[in-house]
């Protein structure tokens, strides 16, 4: 019997034994057999470089999607054909923000190397209740950056908890989170073409310098906190206002508090939308079952079984049925409709991973450093990192 192996990461218990139900659906079809392999979310970028260095390891695999474009430059995945993907995705059109395109320098390169599988995006939590009470219309409480900064404010004059839980150590969050306020400033990270850095062009430059602003409303005590920390604060009801992803509706530390007064928005300015793709590895010696895998993981009886456990569906069509019919999904609706994901450019993933760095560093500059240097350390933090990077590009700044 032939056998593929298919590596996914560690969702959950309940998300594990939901996928091997279905797995053994596939093989019963198919007649093969499928070893799951489950990634840690700590060791899943590491993991996939070892398996696309050294071309060994899984048929098919679930990635992040602002991974793809690492792989592709390393050359470890199999190139999809546009009729291949025709016939996954079926009657459904998905989402244009879920997808990772711009692999190469020929602008006529419409190359495909991964295919969505689930979305996500980043959207704003908030306390209802909190935000009736220091007198806040939620309806236009976060519709721009300007009026994020004015209701986190309101609600720090008002001395509601934590107002704003904001990640600052080290993290992929803080660079999504960001890039709603970039973007929704008419600025960008890269051009088009992927040869050029922009985000420290004023018009970004002067996006970041208002995100960083926010870090007046933070005390001492939580001036360095990590993204799942960020999650807790707001979910134990400590904090007021937080941005993240879908899996805060589902955590288990929720307070009824905070579930009975639990408001949702859109990022303010464009939301960043990200998720999960699948890939076929370069390395398979089964491409054809590892291609019919892909196709059945897109099938209607996989969605039934995915979502919302593996992530949010990645067309309109998977939004008619229970829990995405309810209230607190209906805003990762929108901002798949609004939003869009980053570019696929090869150096995207340098680029991504030396902003995570920076953006770390600047924190801790300016919470040990006068106010009235923060802007000017903000400055000479993106200015240094856009200059290194257009070097790593090899095009003039």
């Amino acid at each position: 019997m032939q056998e593929i192996t298919f590596s996914v990461f560690n969702h959950g218990s309940t998300a594990i034994e939901n996928m091997r139900g279905l797995l053994k659906e596939f093989e019963a079809r198919e007649g093969v057999r499928v070893r799951l392999e489950m990634i840690p979310w700590g060791l899943a970028w590491p993991r996939l470089v070892e398996i696309a260095l050294y071309h060994t390891g899984p048929d098919v695999s679930q990635v992040g999607s602002t991974w793809v474009g690492d792989l592709v430059r390393m050359g470890a995945l199999q190139h999809l054909t546009a009729g291949e993907v025709e016939r996954v995705r079926g009657p459904a059109e998905f989402f244009e923000s879920v997808w990772v395109r711009g692999f190469s320098d020929d602008p006529d390169e419409k190359a495909i190397y991964s295919i969505p599988w689930t979305g996500d995006a980043r959207v704003v939590y908030y306390r209802r209740d909190l935000l009736y009470k220091a007198g806040i219309d939620e309806a236009t409480a976060f519709g721009s950056a300007e009026q994020f900064d004015h209701t986190i404010a309101r609600l720090h004059e008002k001395g509601n908890l934590i107002p704003f839980a904001l990640p600052t150590r080290r993290s992929r969050m803080a660079v999504h989170n960001l890039a709603s306020w970039v973007w929704g400033a008419g600025g960008d990270f890269l051009s088009p073409d992927g040869k050029q850095i922009l985000f420290h062009q004023p018009r970004a430059m002067e996006a970041i310098k208002a995100y960083f602003r926010l870090g007046r409303f933070l005390d001492r005590e939580h001036h360095s906190i990590e993204e799942t920390d960020a999650d807790g604060l707001f979910a134990t009801g400590q904090a007021a206002v937080l941005i993240s992803g879908n899996w805060v509706l589902h955590l288990s530390e929720q307070t009824a508090e905070v579930r009975n007064n639990l408001g949702t928005a859109p990022a303010p300015g464009v939301p960043f939308v990200g998720g999960h793709h699948l890939v076929i590895w370069r390395h398979t010696r089964n491409e054809a079952v590892a291609r019919k895998l892909v196709a059945f993981l897109h099938g209607r009886r996989a969605s039934e079984v995915l979502y919302p456990l593996y992530g949010l569906p990645i067309s309109a069509t998977g939004w008619s049925r229970s829990p995405f019919d309810l209230d607190g999904y209906q805003v990762f609706l929108r901002s798949f409709q609004q939003g869009r994901s980053f570019p696929g450019q090869h150096l995207w993933g340098l680029v991504e991973k030396r902003l995570v760095d920076v953006l770390a560093e600047a924190w801790n500059d300016v919470f040990t450093n006068p106010v009235s240097q923060r802007d000017a350390i903000i400055e000479g933090h993106i200015t240094s990192l856009a200059e290194r990077l257009q070097v790593s590009l090899k095009q003039p700044l």
